[in-house]
């Protein structure tokens, strides 16, 4: 593990926890928070529309890993690490996602005004999203190997970047 004098990273959980699995970023980021080291700068953005997103990414200086749900095409529960280079974001033209626009909505923005840190996600498969519903049971079953996951990604990326 790493310590450094400021954050290295910072892994950003992103949803609406009163949207069922629309909230499992959040969920899986303050299950490890208490893991993670001091290096690492760790924000919950909740229910955060695509203008504040575009902010808060133009205000942070490290590689970001954002943690949320992601129509994948994937069975419901299932998830995935990738750098934004290996995946193509769509924007919501006909519709609005739970953060008033999409993620690559509020991405396309801060990329016009400049933002160019290194991005990564782990995306999880959402298997319902509806109003004052609580985190799938598929996916609540699934915490355990996320969060695991989730972790040993960090952990690489870390040694990654810093042996840079």
């Amino acid at each position: 593990m790493f310590i450094l004098s400021k954050a290295f990273i910072t892994l950003v959980g992103i949803g609406n926890t009163n949207m069922g699995d629309d909230g499992i970023g959040i969920v899986i980021v303050d299950t490890i928070k208490n893991q993670l080291s001091s290096d690492v700068d760790v924000q919950i953005w909740e229910s955060r529309d695509a203008l504040s997103v575009a902010s808060e990414l133009l205000e942070i200086e490290t590689p970001i890993v954002i943690v949320d749900c992601a129509d994948m095409g994937m069975k419901g529960g299932e998830f995935k690490w990738f750098h934004q280079s290996d995946c193509k974001l769509e924007q919501h033209h006909k519709s609005v996602s739970t953060h008033g626009l999409g993620f690559s909505d509020a991405l396309a923005l801060s990329k016009s005004l400049g933002f160019d840190q290194e991005l990564y996600f782990f995306a999880i498969q959402p298997v319902q999203i509806e109003f004052e519903q609580e985190v799938s049971e598929c996916l609540q079953k699934n915490m355990s190997d996320m969060s695991d996951s989730l972790l040993a990604n960090l952990n690489e990326l870390m040694a990654t970047l810093f042996s840079k």
